[in-house]
């Protein structure tokens, strides 16, 4: 994976992304639990030592886990939330299937939107294009 690519990250997440890669750490990002009353934040606390049944390893597989034990061994880790990555891609992947001549209520289902959602997301990007 290119730096290029990490480097858009927040560098909340960014730190993550270099020990484990870009997509497993917004993977990871999306598993964990909201922070408090920082909905854009989440949070993690990497261990010293972990075993197999750790939650760590459930999230990440033993050896990315061990990676993060590594590089972050006794932190709470807070990184963004990423969601503004997620509604990018949604965002595109709603117009591709619209352009390809999908009807809106599938849209909706496939996304998990409702339709009038689906709607004013394909009026935005309309509207900006």
């Amino acid at each position: 994976m290119g730096r290029e690519m990490v480097a858009r990250l927040p560098e909340s997440v960014q730190e993550i992304a270099e020990v484990i890669g870009r997509d497993k750490a917004l993977e990871f990002i999306g598993k964990l639990p909201v922070s408090g009353s920082r909905s854009w934040r989440v949070c993690v606390y990497i261990p010293k030592r972990i075993s197999l049944d750790h939650k760590l390893v459930e999230l990440l597989g033993w050896q990315d886990a061990c990676k993060m034990v590594y590089a972050f061994s006794g932190m709470i880790l807070q990184p963004s939330n990423c969601r503004f990555i997620h509604r990018k891609h949604r965002d595109r992947e709603i117009m591709r299937m619209l352009n390809e001549g999908m009807a809106i209520n599938e849209i909706a289902d496939r996304v998990e939107l409702s339709t009038y959602r689906v709607r004013e997301i394909v009026a935005l990007q309309e509207g900006s294009a």
